[in-house]
This record gives structure tokens, sequence and C-alpha cells, in this order.
């Protein structure tokens, strides 16, 4: 019996034992190779997805309530089927699992396309705000970076500085290159830095509160589906408190990155799509300016090889640099 095979009965064993109560038609694996394991069922109760999920199990008590509690409210996730006990997952040599509506749709390509943006921008906004009043189980691991920002920040501002030193200890062409671009990059992150700290943003999450808004983390393509006119959101499992600026960062820089140079036209759209369903306030939008000056994009270019050791290039960071840079001239003037 092949490891397909074998996942296979595994997953049959699972429906049997924990969901007795359905028929399983068909059933597929979709994605395996490691902990991480989605079966695909045609059911008695219709289209469904198993996952086994490779987070601690408060952790996924965390997530797996809080997309119930979104459920619940109307809110376009998927509804997550209770075990034969009730629950929303169950327990397997470790892991948890469970059971998900398949939803049927079309994957948002983000990036790539502007009407495609639009759809997923109001869909997140719309999710943000259904997100408020989420009230996590007392024995889950709650996922929080609100009011983090700073402490963060100075974490990367430290790492680039560590790895400064590093480079100059040696001759390859990565660490060259980097020793040529990390001080324009730390003037950017020590201005983000500055201007975060005399922002609205401390303000901002007193006034949210411990419980406020959840943020995605990984929205983007693949994790959005448009079916019919509604975006759903799906993969909830880095759920954190935030202020839900975060997620329309990382959005507008993989969109910039696709256009391969940044457009002020392009961001205000972005930005005006986004507020056509969530409003910001000046000082709050001015937060999202100071997200995005912050050189998120070449700390992360930086660390898999100073952190992980992993291959180096140095027309990686080179592409990076230049990416910051243009982005940063036109950051600049909207915060002036």
């Amino acid at each position: 019996m092949d490891d397909q095979q074998r996942l296979l009965e595994l997953g049959k064993q699972f429906m049997i034992e924990n969901y007795p109560d359905w028929e399983v038609y068909e059933m597929n694996v979709i994605q395996s190779g490691g902990i991480k394991t989605i079966w695909k069922m045609e059911t008695s109760q219709g289209t469904h997805c198993l996952k086994r999920i490779r987070k601690s199990i408060p952790s996924v008590r965390f997530t797996t309530s809080a997309q119930d509690y979104l459920y619940r409210k109307g809110a376009l996730v998927a509804r997550i089927a209770p075990t034969r006990n009730g629950r929303l997952f169950f327990v397997h040599e470790g892991y948890a699992l469970a059971l998900y509506q398949w939803i049927e749709g079309s994957d948002l390509q983000m990036d790539e396309d502007p009407e495609h943006l639009a759809f997923g921008l109001k869909g997140l906004a719309r999710f943000h705000l259904d997100s408020v009043g989420y009230v996590p189980p007392e024995d889950s691991e709650i996922s929080s970076r609100m009011g983090a920002w700073p402490d963060h920040y100075e974490k990367l501002i430290e790492e680039l500085a560590k790895w400064k030193k590093a480079a100059q200890q040696e001759r390859s062409p990565f660490h060259q290159a980097y020793l040529q671009t990390v001080d324009a990059m730390l003037d950017m992150a020590n201005q983000a830095l500055r201007l975060l700290q005399s922002s609205c943003y401390a303000e901002w999450v007193e006034q949210i509160g411990d419980r406020g808004y959840l943020c995605h983390q990984d929205y983007g393509s693949g994790n959005a589906l448009l079916s019919g006119h509604n975006v759903y959101i799906l993969d909830l499992d880095n759920l954190t408190y935030d202020i839900p600026l975060r997620d329309v960062r990382k959005l507008i820089v993989k969109r910039m990155d696709e256009l391969q140079r940044w457009e002020e036209d392009e961001l205000q759209r972005i930005i005006a799509c986004y507020e056509s369903v969530f409003a910001l306030t000046e000082a709050q939008r001015r937060i999202l300016y100071i997200d995005l000056l912050f050189p998120h994009e070449f700390h992360g270019a930086s660390k898999n090889p100073f952190k992980k050791g992993k291959k180096a290039e140095a027309n990686k960071i080179m592409e990076a640099y230049e990416f910051e840079i243009e982005k940063a001239a036109l950051i600049r003037t909207l915060l002036s």
C-alpha cells in the first residue's frame, strides 16, 4: 500500500470515528507531504474537506473558535462541521483535524488583476469588521500583536544592524551588496519607528482594547475565493488580534511588486477601495503609510541567508533595495 492509499484509508477511518452519521461517497487527498494534509470528499452533507493542522492544540482552539464565531455572525468563511461530540476539531497523534465546508468559487488573482484586487480588498475589509467581538476560549492560546508594532520594529532594526556586523567579516558578493545598502535601510527603518511612536498608534490600540480586529496575516491569492458576488476568506490558521492595516500593507506591496514600480494613483485606488467598506481616519491612514515606509521587504530578503543559512544571492538584495528606495520616495511625500 503506497502513501496515498494509506492516507485515504486514514481519512476514511477519521470520518467513521468522528462523523459516524456522515456517508462518504468519494474521497481524495489533495495536499500531503508533511503534517498538513487535506482530504476532499463528497458526502451526504455536501462537499467538505478534512484538514490536519500543523499547530499546537491551544492555538487551533483559538483559530477554530474564531472561525466558528465569524460563521455564526454571517461572515463569509467556511463552516466547521462539529464532530460526534459537538467539538470543532478532534485530535489524532497530537495534531488537530477539522472538517470544513468546501466553498466553490474562483481564486482571486489579486496581485495581477485590479478587479480581483478590488473584490479582495472589500472582502478583507468586511472580514475585519465582522471579526470584532470575538472572545476566545479560556483554554486557547491567544495570538495578539496589539500594541506590538514598536517593539517589532526595534527587533527588526537590531537584526539589520547585527547582520551588518556579520557581513563586515565576509567577502562574498552577497555580503558586499548588503553592506552597500543596509545603511539606507536602517535610516528608513529608524524613521518609520520614530513616526510610529509619534503617531496615533498607541491611542488607537488603547481605544480598540485587547479584543479588537482579527487579522488574517497571510491574505492573498489562494486564500480568497470569489463565489458569485461574494468573497470567501479561507485558511484562518494564523489569525491574530491586531489593528487591521498589516493585511492591507501586504496586499499593497504584492501589487506594486507585480507592477515592478510604485504608483501613487494605484496606491490611492487600493486604499480607497478598502476604505469604501472600512473607513479610516487621516491619522489611521498615516499609520499605513508608516508601515509601508518600514523596509519589510529588504529585511525579508536578508533574513534567510543570515538567520537560516540559506543560499545568499547579491541580486536579491539589490532588487529588494531598489524596490524599497523607489517606495520610500513616494511614501515620504505622503508623510510630509
